[in-house]
Formats: C-alpha cells, sequence, structure tokens
C-alpha cells in the first residue's frame, strides 16, 4: 500500500488522537509533546485551560506539517498512481467475465477524466461504447475530491451493457498498468442437418441442431421454421430436434434460431443462426404404356413407371380403369406397375388413372391419366378362296433344282401361286425371289426360322416375323398361332394365310399318293398347302393341274 494510501486511510485517527477530550481526561500517547509543555506551567485551574487551547492549535499545526511532509515525499518518491483491483463481474459457472459486466480499478490520487482517458485503452476495442469510461475521485468529505488524499475509481462500462464478446481475452491498460480477463462462453449451434451436402432431402427428414455445451428448457418462439408448418422444438442435453410432420415436396425450408437460447448455465446466445434446405419433388410418372400413337391389341398390358419407390397398396388403390376392366397387377420393382387386363373390347378407347403416394409417404403429384385405342376386330385367318377357285401354295425351301422344278411347271400351265419360304432361305436365294415375283406369284411370309411361335416372348415372335420374306400375306409355321400371335401379325400389318387341303407331300409319299390324297380332299375355294423341299412334289404337281383344269377347276 503507497504511503498516500496509507495516510488516507488513518488520517481521521491521528486527527482524533491530537484532540484532548472535552472532559479533560489524560490524553492519548500521541500528545506526550503536548504534556511535557504543560509541565512547565502552574497548575492553576485557570492557566489549566488556557494549555489546553494552547495544545489543541499545536497539535493541529504539527499534525498538518506532518500530513504535507509526508505527501511531499510521497509524490517525489512515486511516478504513477497506485491502482487497487480490477474489480470484475465473474460468472460463478465459469469462473469468466459476464458480457454485459464493469470493469473498476481505484487509483490512489485524485485525477480527471481527461488523464484517465489519455491512457486508457481496451483491446479488442469494444462496439458502441465509446462513452463508456467513468472517473469519481472520492476524499475523506464531500468537499475534498481533488486533495491529494483523494482516491479515483476508474469504472468501464457502468452501466452494465451486454458490449463484451463471447470466450475472448481482453487486454486494460490504464495509467501504465495493464491486465487481463476472459469472458464467459455463450451457447452456439456448431453442426445442423440437413446440410447442403445431402442435397435433396425426403419430407419426413429429421432437423437437428447440436450446439457447443448443453441447453436448457427454452421458449418455442426462440425456433422459426419458414415457410410456416407445425413443429415442436425438444431440447435433448446439446441437440435441439426440431420435431414436425411431413413437409411439403419441392420447397425449401429455412429454419431460425433468434438469439436468447439459454443453456446449461444460464448464458443466452448472442447471434441468428439459420440454415436451408430442399425437400425432394413429388413422386411422378416417367412412363406410361401403351401409348396412344397406335391402336392397342385387346390383350395389351399397361405398364406405368415412377421415379422413386412406390407404396404398391396405395397406387393399385387408385388405380381406375374407364371403361371398367378386370385384370391384375404385377410389379416388376417398386418403381414398375403392370396392370394385366383379362380382355378388352375392340374398337374402344380407354382411359388409365393412376395416383398413390411413394413409400416415404409423399402423394404422387397430382392424378396421372391418359387413354389409348384398341384395334379393330382382326380379320380372320384366310384358309379358301373366295371365288370358288383353287389356290397352289408352297411353303418353306428347298434346293434350287427342286424350286426351279416347280416354277417350270407353274409357266409351263400358266398358274400363278403363292409362296411362303423362310427368310432365311430368301436371303440366301434372292434370283430365286426375284423369278418368283418376276413370273407373277405372290410372296408370303413364314417367318424367318420355320419357329414354334407359340413357345417364344413376344419379342421374339416379332423378330421372327419382321425377319421373313415380306409380302402382306402370314403362314404361321405349323399352323400354331394364338392370340399373341395373331395380334403382332396384325401389328405389323399382316393378313394371317392357312390352308385347308394338305398334300401331305412334306411326308416324302409318292407322287401318286400326292395326287390322290389332294383330289379327295380338294372342293371349291381350295387353298392346296405343298412344300418346297417336297421329294414327288414337281412330279405330282405335273399331274395334278391338267386334272384339277379337267374337274372345272380354276387356278
Amino acid at each position: 500500500m503507497s504511503l498516500r494510501a496509507f495516510l488516507f486511510r488513518i488520517g481521521p485517527s491521528l486527527l482524533f488522537d491530537f484532540t484532548p477530550s472535552l472532559s479533560g481526561q489524560s490524553l492519548s500517547g500521541n500528545t506526550l509533546l503536548m504534556n511535557a509543555v504543560a509541565t512547565r506551567v502552574s497548575c492553576g485551574a485557570e492557566d489549566h485551560v488556557v494549555l489546553q487551547r494552547k495544545s489543541l492549535r499545536l497539535g493541529a499545526y504539527l499534525l498538518a506539517v506532518m500530513v504535507g511532509l509526508l505527501l511531499v515525499l510521497d509524490s517525489y518518491g512515486t511516478s504513477a498512481a497506485d491502482l487497487g483491483g480490477p474489480y470484475l463481474d465473474l460468472d460463478g459457472a465459469e469462473g469468466r467475465v459476464w458480457l454485459d459486466s464493469s470493469v473498476r480499478v481505484v487509483a490512489d490520487k485524485p485525477l480527471s477524466l481527461k488523464e484517465v482517458a489519455a491512457t486508457f485503452s481496451i483491446q479488442p476495442s469494444p462496439a458502441n461504447c465509446s462513452h463508456c469510461l467513468s472517473v469519481v475521485r472520492d476524499g475523506l468529505t464531500p468537499w475534498d475530491g481533488w486533495a491529494p488524499w483523494a482516491q479515483t475509481t476508474i469504472t468501464f462500462n457502468p452501466d452494465r451493457l451486454a458490449i463484451f464478446q463471447p470466450e475472448t481475452e481482453y487486454t486494460v491498460s490504464v495509467l501504465g498498468k495493464r491486465f487481463q480477463f476472459q469472458t464467459i462462453a455463450v451457447p452456439e449451434a456448431v453442426r445442423f442437418s440437413p446440410s447442403p451436402g445431402q442435397g435433396r432431402v425426403k419430407t419426413t427428414v429429421p432437423i437437428e441442431i447440436e450446439f457447443d455445451q448443453p441447453l436448457a428448457e427454452n421458449p418455442r418462439h426462440l425456433v422459426t421454421l419458414e415457410p410456416a408448418a407445425p413443429f415442436t422444438p425438444r431440447w435433448e442435453g446439446r441437440k435441439l430436434v426440431v420435431e414436425h410432420q411431413r413437409l411439403w415436396n419441392d420447397e425449401t425450408y429455412k429454419v431460425i434460431l433468434w438469439p436468447g437460447i439459454r443453456d446449461w448455465a444460464g448464458h443466452l446466445s448472442q447471434e441468428t443462426f439459420s440454415f436451408t434446405f430442399t425437400t425432394v419433388a413429388a413422386p411422378a410418372v416417367v412412363s406410361a404404356q401403351p401409348g396412344d400413337d397406335r391402336l392397342q391389341f385387346v390383350f395389351a398390358e399397361v405398364k406405368v413407371g415412377f421415379d422413386q419407390p412406390m407404396d404398391r397398396a396405395s397406387v393399385e388403390q387408385s388405380f381406375r380403369v374407364e371403361p371398367a376392366a378386370s385384370g391384375s397387377f404385377q410389379w416388376p420393382d417398386d418403381r414398375m406397375l403392370v396392370w394385366k387386363p383379362l380382355v378388352l373390347f375392340y374398337s374402344t378407347t380407354y382411359r388409365i388413372s393412376v395416383g398413390g403416394r411413394s413409400q416415404e409417404g409423399d402423394p404422387l403429384a397430382g392424378e396421372f391419366s391418359w387413354q389409348f385405342s384398341t384395334q379393330d376386330p382382326p380379320r380372320p385367318p384366310i384358309t379358301a378362296s373366295e371365288d370358288g377357285s383353287v389356290v397352289l401354295t408352297f411353303d418353306d425351301q428347298g434346293s434350287k433344282a427342286q424350286v426351279e422344278a416347280i416354277l417350270d411347271i407353274l409357266a409351263e400351265n400358266h398358274v400363278g401361286a403363292v409362296f411362303f419360304p423362310v427368310g432365311k432361305w430368301a436371303k440366301l436365294n434372292p434370283d430365286l425371289i426375284e423369278r418368283m415375283k418376276a413370273e407373277g406369284h405372290l410372296i408370303g411370309n413364314h417367318t424367318y426360322s420355320h419357329a414354334h411361335l407359340t413357345g417364344l416372348t413376344d419379342e421374339e415372335i416379332r423378330w421372327e416375323i419382321e425377319n421373313g420374306a415380306g409380302g402382306f400375306l402370314f403362314r404361321p409355321p405349323y399352323r400354331e398361332g394364338n392370340g399373341t400371335v395373331d395380334r403382332i401379325a396384325g401389328e405389323l400389318g399382316y393378313q394371317i394365310y392357312l390352308w385347308n387341303v394338305d398334300s401331305r407331300d412334306w411326308t416324302g409319299a409318292a407322287a401318286n399318293v400326292i395326287v390322290e390324297t389332294v383330289m379327295r380332299e380338294v372342293k371349291p375355294g381350295a387353298v392346296i398347302v405343298m412344300h418346297l423341299h417336297g421329294a414327288h412334289t414337281a412330279e405330282a404337281l405335273k399331274q395334278l393341274i391338267p386334272l384339277l383344269s379337267q374337274a372345272g377347276y380354276k387356278f
């Protein structure tokens, strides 16, 4: 403690000690000098009173001289004021300074605000506090604030404004002295979900914000969700969970945490914290078959493709067909619905409507509907000529000599025929195909490889027909057919052309047997099937044409 501070504290007692008691009792030990003087005078009552008065004046004079000398000595021995403090308001939970704390130090001599301000600085400098320095001088009495023994109380932030930043170390300099303090930590959000790296998120996504310290229970108004949606904040230790119902699809949401969120120690957050996220688009139909670009067969399957995995039960429940038709559902996977009708009507326009929701609970973006039309009833297969004439037809493939022999006989008799060669043979014998066309014969389609079509898939059937010899007439191998074969042939523009008389030349029978078989079964409108590879077909044909002509049949 400096001498000035010491005198400031004991001065009043010194002055009292030098003053004799009014009762005339013995003086204190500090009045020895006065007692010595008093022994040299007489002890009469009147003289004793005079002596007391002189002693009082002498004591006061000596005390003033002593104090003045001590102050002069102290001023010469001290270049700067001694400081008491600093005095800071500390948070008991952390032992750090509050954000609205005041900083107080005491100087042991009287100072002006100008003198203090010239030496005062605080780093980092708080904002909005340019007039936060207070200087108050305190003397022995209310009127001696400028006396040499007066003290100066220096206070920064006397009004206790929240000017300090959290978790910051400040350095205060004043009157050549420096000291430091650190402020409290306030709750801050350090992580949040959903995060920007997640991209679009589900409408049921949990919203969570993690803080750097445990939180207290806070009021709901400190959390905002924009656009507005029902939610409930739940405070769990360091985590805030925003519980909500399903959000809107394809919407950008903003979560806002306002200042004032309280942590376990009662500290309040200082800043506004926010983040945004965007929800996924509503499920949508990305494909629908069949389309309305062409007429569909009555057994056409309806296929609906979605861009998200769907809740199957809700989709099936929303599925509508107008006019009503029965069928069954199949799901190759969660994104594809297949509806297989039992049968549809010919020449009818159907409208399909579908809705439902995704597996995440999001409804389809509006009911999806489209329409398609079924084809007209297919033409019945041709099995006989309409005018009662006889039609000669030749199937499959044969050697060049066999085919040329047949063509020669037809040419000699001026008879036209319908040829149904398989596609792969036609590609290997283009010269024979050209001769058939040149001599007025028709070329029909007998598939590419003479396959059993009823055992193939739709795609395989289509490929076999598309790679046949061509024309507009189609004869299924082995006379095997069903609704699928008929439909695909019709879609490709073919008329099915069968027969009603089988020559059975494909068995290798002798020529006379072939002739007898045909003549026994022939009738007006007969369509006779023969084969290019028959061992005795040409020989039988040479006999058969004259016999049919004699019987009155035309070709």
